[in-house]
């Protein structure tokens, strides 16, 4: 906890001395909307993760169109302005056309805002907040977005001819960065971006062919991953085909650009230009090192240089205009409505339609009290998380399996019919009680603890805190505690007064194959990669042989054992699980370091060591190799990697189905 609050803190000054050479001229805040469009987070963040479903890249291309249009006369959404009698449109410039994408989204937030609240919040201010949500959700950092920005009405086209690009040399970007008022840190930590994403083989392949005219390829790429690029980019072939920005972990937000720059396998010339170039070794190259050596030190840089740059000239108090549609200038929209119907948009945003329409008749149901915040109980219960951990970690003193117990029992919970709090009430005469589900019965553990924090808690802030919030918290503080990685844990669940024993019944299993876990965790709302990544949870506690006996002995009915079981690990585990003996006997889920919260998990799956079907039927199933290996080789190469992706998927999870607001009750 220690570290991660230091990271914070860095960040935390990062910002705060941004902002204190910044003043308040700009009028920006982040509270600018509290009032007038309370849910405008929630909002924006719920139509881009519901786009994310169908369109994998969305999140990278939001983030790219903040960029340009900060870079052009201010951030003011001039960016957005369609061509017509008196504009013309920035999405004709060279940096723009055929390439930016994303628009159709960003309408389907601007008409769920308009429904929610008419006129209030700009398209300028929408781009910043899908910026940094498009980040966070892809596992980067967070920051705080200021707001109140108002909309440009006229755009720049010759300003949109100049931005920042591919080609540029270092001596170019510094140049039109500083024009902008952004330093070599700014620099350096926004081109970090390049971490997720795509680009079109036309924007790089000189490199790979005739570089600077001399008919052979840059001399600053990597040989080896020259041959890749050449090989997806022949030339003269398609320049709109499309290349990982980064080859590693193209859809993650990590600090592995600035390790593939120090490899010389930056795709861009304006990326390799950072290390490369004769001049940076006094400007930009210090910077590249110290970002590629510490992610932590790259994330509280990229946080701070993104409120630099959308603090570029925003227009504010009268100046501007709030548009009703981020395409066309206020009074263009309102005389275009009185002559002819509204065009019907492309495919794409008219299901994005649908998507806001509904995400507008949630919010008008749970009003402002639905959105989970991890201040909610500042006011009311504000040391409720000491008071959880506290309680966690006296319980392990004499219970050293206790932390992995209460991160299971989360999950338990939020997979049947939401984070409620269900899975903790006693079978009555009108509550069949979850615990009586095979995967919980005579193996949940850990309600005493649960107890004890329920208790506690209500001492010092009676019927304030939910126990849908209370396994949150508790969740997190035991995987922190077991030296796995921190999150800021969103609260605000109230309690069922329901449970669902038929649901629980069809809880992810340890016997289920890899199709059946990706459909269960779909039907959920979560991803492949929340799949691997809450997997990983396995890297500690402990398994009732019953739960793998049939891999020792008799998998499938064959009478013989798993064949994808390490046959050394398999005489370990028959040797503590003999054939039909107590099938209550337990074995570590991570036999290496069974109590501690890394990525072992991953090493072991790689090394057919995995202890449940469902372990390594992430690896080892026909169809993982499209869809979850890859993602079980990145966590095992990469403990950061896999500890973003974790605490992201825990938050994820979290989110399914809380009631909040007037539903549910407090216990």
């Amino acid at each position: 906890m220690s570290s991660y609050s230091s990271s914070i803190s860095s960040t935390t000054l990062v910002i705060f001395f941004v902002l204190l050479l910044r003043g308040t001229e700009a009028q920006l805040s982040s509270d600018f909307y509290d009032h007038t469009c309370p849910d405008v987070y929630h909002i924006v963040r719920s139509v881009i993760k519901h786009a994310h479903k169908s369109d994998i890249r969305i999140y990278a291309s939001l983030n790219r169109l903040h960029f340009h249009d900060c870079f052009v006369q201010g951030c003011d959404g001039s960016l957005l302005l369609d061509s017509s009698s008196t504009i013309v449109s920035e999405k004709n410039a060279i940096g723009n056309n055929n390439s930016l994408r994303g628009f159709p989204v960003v309408d389907a937030i601007k008409e769920a805002l308009e429904h929610a609240c008419p006129g209030v919040v700009s398209c300028a201010d929408i781009l910043a907040l899908a910026a940094e949500a498009s980040v966070e959700l892809s596992g980067g950092p967070k920051w705080c977005v200021l707001l109140g920005r108002r909309d440009s009405t006229t755009a720049n086209l010759t300003g949109a001819q100049n931005l920042p690009s591919p080609f540029d040399s270092l001596q170019a970007l510094r140049s039109k960065f500083s024009a902008v008022g952004l330093n070599d840190t700014d620099l350096v930590a926004l081109s970090g971006a390049h971490t997720f994403g795509r680009a079109q083989c036309g924007i790089f392949s000189y490199r790979l062919y005739n570089f600077s005219g001399t008919g052979q390829p840059d001399p600053t790429l990597n040989g080896d991953y020259r041959v890749q690029l050449q090989q997806n980019c022949p030339q003269n072939a398609n320049f709109n085909r499309l290349n990982n920005l980064e080859p590693t972990m193209p859809d993650i937000f990590d600090y592995n650009y600035f390790l593939d720059i120090e490899n010389n396998r930056g795709l861009l010339q304006s990326d390799q230009e950072l290390l490369s170039a004769v001049d940076a070794v006094s400007t930009t190259a210090p910077i590249i090192n110290s970002f590629a050596s510490d992610q932590s030190t790259f994330f509280s840089n990229f946080a701070a240089s993104m409120i630099n740059m959308g603090n570029i000239s925003p227009l504010t108090g009268d100046q501007g205009e709030i548009r009703k549609n981020c395409r066309v200038l206020v009074y263009w929209s309102y005389n275009k409505k009185k002559n002819k119907k509204k065009k019907m948009l492309s495919n794409y945003s008219a299901s994005l339609s649908s998507v806001v329409l509904t995400i507008f008749a949630v919010l008008l149901l749970r009003g402002s009290e639905a959105q989970l915040s991890s201040t909610f109980y500042d006011r009311t219960c504000p040391n409720v998380s000491a008071i959880v951990t506290s309680v966690i970690k006296q319980a392990h003193q004499s219970d050293v399996r206790i932390y992995a117990s209460l991160t299971r029992l989360f999950f338990h919970d939020c997979f049947v019919q939401g984070c409620d709090g269900s899975l903790f009430l006693d079978s009555t005469p009108t509550i069949q009680s979850e615990k009586s589900a095979p995967a919980n019965n005579n193996s949940a553990r850990g309600f005493p603890v649960v107890d004890n924090i329920k208790a506690a808690i209500e001492n010092v802030c009676p019927g304030v805190v939910s126990c849908a919030d209370i396994l949150a918290l508790a969740s997190e503080a035991s995987v922190d505690l077991s030296g796995g990685p921190s999150w800021s844990v969103l609260l605000g669940r109230r309690d069922s007064t329901t449970a669902n024993l038929a649901s629980a019944m069809n809880l992810p299993s340890p016997f289920d194959t890899l199709s059946k876990l990706r459909s269960k965790f779909s039907n959920v709302g979560l991803s492949d990669t929340d799949l691997v990544a809450l997997s990983g949870a396995h890297t500690f506690g402990r398994a009732q042989c019953r739960f793998f006996n049939q891999r020792l002995y008799n998998f499938n009915n064959t009478g013989r054992p798993d064949p994808t079981l390490d046959t050394t690990y398999l005489a370990t585990l028959q040797q503590s699980c003999p054939k039909n003996a107590n099938l209550n006997g337990l074995n570590n889920l991570d036999p290496t370091t069974p109590n501690k919260f890394d990525k072992n998990y991953y090493s072991n799956v790689e090394n057919k060591r995995g202890l449940l079907q469902s372990d390594q039927e992430l690896l080892s199933s026909s169809d993982a190799a499209s869809t979850t290996a890859p993602i079980v080789n990145s966590f095992a190469s990469s403990k950061s990697t896999f500890f973003r992706a974790f605490a992201t998927s825990m938050i994820n999870m979290g989110n399914i189905s809380p009631l909040t607001g007037s539903r549910g009750e407090i216990r």
